[in-house]
């Protein structure tokens, strides 16, 4: 397909918060992308380190959108994907800042888009950065609960099962292509600082009839460390955990599924030995449950 026929207009909105290197490699890696319309919006979320400044001086033709103050994941995405609509954007592509890329991976994704009429959003395959032939995720599925998603291909080696590019239920939001459509109408809730807002963008998208696609033609490296992936994670991590999880459920299942997951993460975690982070999570879950509505669920890393 020659899309350059057209050549849509396409805003790649990388998130900042203190990382000026990560930033730079990626923003290096985006420099040398195969697609001849495009723009890259930087979207510093509150750093405390001086990475806005030498993203700005390093590089003074690229966009850069600062907020005030961190406010997740969502709330970053949500700011980048406004300033790209406004500037007539016909595709928003939303990304982390600690992604390098195959030069190809802009053209393969609008393909794919253009490629499913009701398709609404494109994810790539990703692989891990330390291991570049082995799959990070090629999107998600649920397991034995609607509400245990986990990333199809993780950990595997690239073979023939992921060669196929296809409609998926989620698609985690590492890096997503969305249409302008999409972005009109579909807004990360803001109400996750992280963990779940990727979930919940994909339920929505899928309510509006539009299609999530995975394209395998499409490539990009996640630093994401095989080794460290399942470490230990901060106490704040696990209370930002529970409260987004019980949003998640309280807003699109029930509290009786959410009662199931919590006995399934509990049990997980104790045979991980991972016991000294229940109480922190499971606090979470009770902030959750108290609150009145969802929308009084406000995860806050600095809490």
């Amino acid at each position: 397909m020659d899309i350059n026929k057209t050549s849509p207009l396409i805003y790649l909105v990388v998130l900042n918060w203190n990382g000026y290197e990560d930033t730079n490699e990626c923003l290096q890696s985006l420099s040398k992308v195969n697609y001849d319309n495009f723009e890259v919006l930087v979207v510093d979320n509150g750093s405390s380190d001086d990475s806005p400044d030498r993203i700005a001086l390093e590089y003074p033709d690229i966009q850069m959108v600062r907020c005030e103050e961190n406010r997740g994941i969502a709330a970053g995405y949500n700011r980048g994907i406004q300033s790209a609509l406004e500037y007539e954007a016909d595709y928003i592509a939303v990304m982390n800042n600690d992604l390098i890329f195959d030069p190809d991976f802009l053209t393969n994704m609008l393909v794919a888009a253009k490629e499913y009429p009701q398709c609404g959003m494109v994810m790539p395959k990703i692989y891990y950065y330390d291991a570049p032939d082995i799959i990070w995720s090629t999107g998600g599925r649920t397991r034995w609960i609607p509400s245990n998603i986990l990333l199809r291909g993780r950990k595997k080696k690239d073979d023939a099962e992921w060669e196929k590019t296809t409609p998926i239920d989620f698609a985690p939001s590492c890096c997503l292509l969305l249409t302008r459509e999409v972005c009109e109408t579909v807004a990360f809730d803001e109400h996750y600082f992280f963990y779940y807002d990727d979930w919940d963008f994909c339920v929505q998208v899928r309510e509006h009839d539009w299609q999530i696609i995975y394209t395998a033609n499409s490539h990009l490296w996640h630093k994401v460390s095989r080794s460290t992936q399942n470490s230990p994670k901060s106490l704040r991590w696990w209370k930002i955990l529970g409260q987004s999880c019980t949003r998640y459920h309280r807003k699109h299942h029930n509290k009786y599924l959410l009662a199931i997951y919590v006995a399934w993460v509990l049990f997980r975690e104790t045979v991980k030995g991972n016991i000294r982070s229940l109480p922190t999570f499971l606090s979470g879950i009770h902030a959750g449950l108290e609150a009145k509505s969802i929308d009084d669920i406000q995860p806050e890393w600095s809490t």
